[in-house]
C-alpha cells in the first residue's frame, strides 16, 4: 500500500478495501485471501489503527445468522493449525498483536471459532509471513523503499492473487507488472470477474481454463476445411 492511499480523505475507503481483500468474512479460508499487508512506514501506524478498528467491529458467530460477518473454521484440524501459527507468531521478537483472535469467547457456539488476528511489526522471513495459514490472520509489514517491498512481495512460493492501493495510476501499474502473481487488483479487493483469466504463478493453483480463451482452446475441436475455388 502506497502512502497516498492513506490520506485523511481516503484512508477509510482504503481500509475497507483491505478488509475485503483479506477475506475475514470467509475466515481467511479463500484461495485469494490476502495474508501479508505491506504498508508504507510513513502511514503504517495510522492506517493500522483504522484497519484494526474495522476488523474488531466484525461480528463472529453462527454463519446461519445474517448478522454474522465471520463464522467458524472449517474443521478441528484446520482450527488447531491456525492456532499453532498464531502462537508461533507471538514468540517472535519485536512482534505486537493489536488484535488477538484467540481471545474470542466462543461459548454457546457450535464449531471451531477464533476471532480475527492481526500481527504488527512482522518480518517477511517469519513463518507467519511465508506460509499459507488459510485462516483469519493478517501480518502487517512496514516498507520504505519500493525495490525492497517488491523483493519482499515476490519472496514467496505463492503467486495467485495480490492487491495494491495507490492514487497514482503510473505507480500502481508499474507495481502490478513487477508483482509475481496471476491476478492483481488495484484499489479494490473484490471477487473474481467471470470470464477473466484466473490462475497463479509459482506453486499457486490452476484456473485459467475457466476463462473464455481457456475454454475455447481447451474444449474446442478444430476442423480444417480446404476448398478449391475455380
Amino acid at each position: 500500500m502506497f502512502p497516498d492511499a492513506a490520506t485523511p480523505e481516503n484512508i477509510d475507503a482504503t481500509a475497507s478495501g483491505v478488509l475485503t481483500a483479506m477475506r475475514f468474512t470467509r475466515q481467511g479460508q479463500s484461495c485469494t485471501a490476502g495474508s501479508r499487508l505491506f504498508v508504507h512506514a510513513d502511514v503504517y501506524d495510522r492506517f493500522l489503527s483504522v484497519l484494526v478498528d474495522k476488523v474488531r467491529a466484525l461480528k463472529v458467530g453462527d454463519p446461519l445468522d445474517e448478522a454474522t460477518d465471520m463464522g467458524s473454521i472449517i474443521n478441528e484440524k484446520q482450527y488447531e493449525s491456525v492456532l499453532g501459527y498464531i502462537e508461533d507468531g507471538k514468540t517472535q521478537k519485536g512482534v505486537s498483536v493489536p488484535l488477538d483472535g484467540t481471545l474470542f469467547d466462543s461459548r454457546g457456539l457450535d464449531g471451531f471459532y477464533t476471532g480475527p488476528t492481526i500481527f504488527a511489526g512482522v518480518e517477511n522471513t517469519w513463518r507467519i509471513a511465508q506460509e499459507e495459514i488459510f485462516g483469519p490472520v493478517l501480518v502487517a509489514i512496514p516498507w520504505r523503499d519500493r525495490d525492497d517491498v517488491m523483493a519482499m512481495a515476490n519472496d514467496s512460493h505463492f503467486g495467485l492473487g495480490a492487491y495494491l492501493w495507490s492514487n497514482n495510476l503510473s505507480d500502481a501499474l508499474d507495481t502490478a507488472h513487477r508483482i509475481e502473481s496471476g491476478w492483481i487488483q488495484i484499489n479494490q479487493g473484490g471477487g473474481q470477474v467471470i470470464g477473466q483469466s484466473y490462475g497463479g504463478y509459482k506453486t499457486s493453483g490452476i484456473g485459467r481454463e475457466f476463462s473464455i480463451e481457456g475454454a475455447l482452446e481447451s474444449f474446442s475441436q478444430i476442423k480444417q476445411i480446404n476448398v478449391k475455388i475455380k
